[in-house]
């Protein structure tokens, strides 16, 4: 069962959501110390509060986050999400994001993709998460895998 991380406050989601939309609000800091004390999902966490200004805030959230004992190893698990977000260039992310869905779609686990591409697991896992610089002969191979043609366009 999951528990509502808004268990000790009399505002709804809605409300809160709201709040964490807007940065200048005198409660953000309060509700953001709960969100990423008390939620362990970056997806959810996202839809309350922009990867854009997480990025901003997460410095003195980490600081109210690491007062207090019981919540301070999320402050280590949100720290990794923000080095990662801010060093991943989005283009990145976008081709990550397409490599993870056509993997899925052809219904090939990381392992098996990782012995197409001749690689270990770890490297797809890299790959999916934007945290691998692509060279144009990998994405070439990857298309390979994938049966699919590769196409470089510069706008």
């Amino acid at each position: 069962m999951k528990i509502n991380w808004l268990w000790d406050t009399t505002l709804n989601k809605v409300r809160v959501k709201k709040i964490l939309h807007n940065e200048r609000d005198p409660r953000f800091y309060i509700y953001a110390e709960k969100l990423f004390s008390r939620v362990d999902d970056p997806k959810e966490a996202f839809s309350y509060v922009s990867k854009e200004a997480f990025c901003r805030q997460w410095p003195v959230v980490r600081k109210r986050i690491a007062k207090d004992a019981w919540a301070r190893e999320r402050a280590g698990f949100w720290q990794g999400i923000y080095e990662q977000t801010l060093s991943i260039p989005p283009e990145r992310l976008s081709v990550a994001q397409r490599i993870k869905e056509l993997r899925v779609h052809m219904g090939y686990t990381q392992k098996e993709m990782a012995k197409r591409l001749g690689v270990i697991q770890q490297y797809v896992s890299r790959l999916e998460a934007g945290r691998e610089n692509l060279t144009l002969d990998t994405l070439k191979r990857i298309a390979q895998v994938f049966d699919k043609d590769l196409i470089v366009q510069l706008n």
